[in-house]
């Protein structure tokens, strides 16, 4: 099985640089056209020394960002909204695994009142339009893929533990939601609220619709240190341009960033299960002791919390064509009767 994934992991990467390839003749002049970035979210990276292994647990990206210097041919980039006509234009293709575990990794049984297991292998495609004139962007992203057994996240985390030797083998993948397919439409829009040489603080709506997220999301972000302005794209941000005769580049860039946000959330497939699929059938243990006896029966329900607040921050360091970010994300409860967690992430870009 780990395999397979493998295989499948290699070929989308093939498929990537085999796009890009294709579009390096459209793309547009000065500075990088390209920029593959490798993401991990990951709740052992938290700065409280306490690295763990439940809530959301783990989520590694893949993804290729690529400039159009043309018409989009692709029937879905013509009727993604833009930042108006001289905007810049960033495409992306990506690959995400997600997956929630409980506190408690050895046992088999279901274990009430915590995050239960769950999992989403999903594709992106996203349009990242921004306005460098008027200080705004627009960010549309569709993502499709499925969540339950089919998105190998039970394997993965097995095949971790085993390679870190851990002894804490995840055993209750046997309860996680069911297979659903996965399709989400994602829209988000920025706009600076404040710039200096130093400072930029910008705020962001968001809203999401589909089978595996609907929900609302309003908040700030602010970046402070040594930066490319940032509504002139990411790629201004996470790499440092060439100089204008072509023979050297700029300083390297090292900023922090803090995003504070809340949000309104009606449904979540990863913690409620998914639309196309009835709640699992869940081992649970009758009795104590020698009397214990293990039985089945049809997951409860989970309630979500409909209003989550978090704050995420980090640095960020950009130097040439590679660039760096680790950044430490706080959440409050996202399930009722459940606890808030913590996880980092670090997250490597390269621009070509």
């Amino acid at each position: 099985m780990i395999i397979r994934r493998n295989k499948c992991l290699l070929v989308l990467l093939c498929l990537l640089f085999q796009l890009a390839d294709v579009k390096r003749s459209f793309a547009q002049a000065g500075g990088p056209s390209y920029m593959f970035r490798v993401f991990d979210d990951d709740d052992f990276w938290n700065d409280l020394g306490l690295g763990t292994d439940k809530a959301y647990s783990s989520g590694e990206q893949l993804t290729l960002f690529y400039k159009s210097g043309h018409k989009p041919g692709f029937f879905l980039d013509k009727i993604l909204p833009k930042a108006g006509d001289s905007s810049i234009n960033i495409y992306s293709l990506g690959i995400m695994q997600l997956m929630y575990t409980p506190s408690i990794l050895t046992p088999s049984y279901y274990i009430p009142n915590d995050y239960s297991y769950s999992g989403a292998l999903v594709g992106k495609h996203s349009l990242y339009s921004y306005n460098a004139e008027k200080k705004y962007d627009l960010q549309t992203e569709l993502v499709f893929g499925v969540m339950g057994p089919a998105s190998l996240a039970g394997s993965t985390q097995r095949w971790f533990h085993r390679v870190i030797h851990d002894t804490a083998v995840p055993n209750g993948w046997g309860n996680q939601y069911l297979n659903s397919p996965l399709l989400n439409l994602n829209f988000n829009a920025e706009k600076e609220i404040y710039s200096n040489k130093c400072f930029e603080a910008v705020g962001n709506c968001s809203l999401s619709a589909g089978t595996m997220f609907d929900g609302a999301e309003a908040g700030v972000t602010i970046y402070l240190g040594k930066m490319n302005p940032y509504f002139n794209g990411m790629f201004g941000l996470y790499s440092t341009p060439f100089s204008g005769n072509g023979k050297g580049r700029k300083k390297a860039q090292f900023y922090f960033m803090m995003k504070t946000a809340g949000q309104y959330v009606m449904y979540s497939a990863l913690l409620q299960g998914g639309l196309f699929a009835p709640q699992p059938m869940v081992k649970v243990i009758n009795g104590y002791g020698a009397a214990a006896q293990a039985v089945y029966m049809v997951k409860p329900a989970q309630q979500i919390e409909n209003f989550v607040a978090y704050e995420s921050y980090g640095p960020v360091i950009a130097y040439g064509r590679f660039c760096i970010s680790f950044t430490q994300t706080y959440s409050s409860p996202v399930l009722k009767n459940v606890y808030a967690y913590i996880y980092g992430n670090v997250t490597i870009y390269y621009s070509w």
